[in-house]
């Protein structure tokens, strides 16, 4: 686990309202449709999907926003029903996850006593950075975790 700062990135992305319980439901086939339209208008895509998670709290059925976004050197065209934002930097504690998604919660759950130890305050706002994805066989997935602290 480390705090570290991630700098502004300019992102091409998708909000919407969702729940834990409800997520992969809500999202249906947008993070492919995402990847699609990036390689549609030719960006140039500099990193990893990163899913952003804003008022979740681990409860199943809260309701919170939820951004689905790729990281691009800059906005070029038309985006569609997406589009471009950039993210402001951001101060974090970071943990990586190795293993299925599924498991995730139990990495948050590990990360959150460590804040308050630490004295740090959760802003409600959270990113998933999903560095290896493997849907064959979900234990060799790799995704950072980042909470943002202040």
């Amino acid at each position: 686990m480390e705090k570290k700062t991630v700098q502004k990135t300019t992102v091409l992305c998708f909000t919407l309202k969702s729940s834990l319980k409800t997520m992969m439901t809500d999202t249906g086939t947008l993070p492919n449709e995402l990847m699609e339209k990036a390689a549609e208008l030719k960006l140039e895509i500099t990193g990893p999907q990163i899913w952003v998670y804003d008022g979740s709290d681990g409860n199943p059925n809260t309701k919170f926003e939820l951004t689905i976004a790729i990281p691009v050197s800059k906005p070029i065209g038309d985006p569609g029903k997406f589009r471009f934002a950039e993210f402001p930097e951001f101060n974090c504690m970071s943990e990586i996850h190795k293993g299925s998604w599924a498991q995730l919660g139990l990495t948050y759950q590990k990360l959150m006593p460590v804040l308050m130890q630490q004295g740090l305050s959760y802003t409600g706002i959270s990113r998933e950075v999903y560095k290896v994805c493997d849907f064959e066989k979900p234990e060799n997935c790799i995704t950072e975790i980042q909470i943002e602290v202040k």
